[in-house]
């Protein structure tokens, strides 16, 4: 109940990343999907709140969203934890800010071929057009919502660091478990995009 705002909003995004990425993930696992989508909607209903104007309930919602994504990411991650995990190593960033500032560049990536499984991402997320680009647009809008930032520019990212950034994404153990394959030259793109 105490956790502070910055620090909820973070590890929700990181929840809410765990959920999205184990739904999307190429292995088949048809519980944990059910569990993730779940975590996905218990999510939507409770992080803003738990972040800016937190109760007993929706920290309770987001412990067991939380729960939720743990359980359902034995069936893998993707390309917005590979992206993230080099921004901690690299320039020690919070995973939670890491996933949450690269989560609607990396969903982006993933609409192409996948929009069965985004249409039942913006379904549990109650969105109004069920398709891969309003998951994206809720996703930034969300990170609005909590004060996250929507460029890796603002967290202490340069131009710089992208060729490391990428070599290290590319070496990553999660992108092998996205949908579809991930090169150095598309992390390398989702870095300067984000940038």
């Amino acid at each position: 109940m105490d956790l502070p705002p910055f620090i909820t909003a973070a590890t929700g995004m990181d929840a809410l990343t765990h959920n999205m990425e184990a739904f999307l993930a190429k292995n088949p696992h048809p519980l944990c999907d059910g569990i993730a989508l779940e975590g996905i909607f218990l999510i939507k209903d409770a992080i803003e709140k738990a972040t800016n104007r937190p109760d007993l309930e929706s920290r309770s919602k987001m412990l067991m969203a939380s729960m939720m994504g743990a359980i359902a990411f034995q069936k893998g991650l993707g390309v917005v934890h590979s992206l993230a995990h080099p921004l901690s190593s690299l320039l020690d960033t919070h995973h939670g800010l890491a996933n949450a500032v690269n989560l609607p560049y990396g969903m982006e990536f993933n609409i192409a071929g996948f929009e069965d499984r985004f249409r039942r991402i913006a379904r549990t997320l109650e969105l109004k057009n069920e398709t891969g680009q309003a998951v994206v647009d809720y996703l930034s809008e969300l990170n609005t919502k909590v004060n996250i930032p929507h460029k890796l520019s603002e967290i202490g990212v340069k131009p710089e660091h992208i060729e490391t950034l990428a070599d290290l994404a590319l070496a990553d153990f999660a992108h092998p478990n996205n949908p579809k394959p991930v090169t150095r030259e598309d992390f390398k793109q989702l870095y300067l995009k984000a940038l």
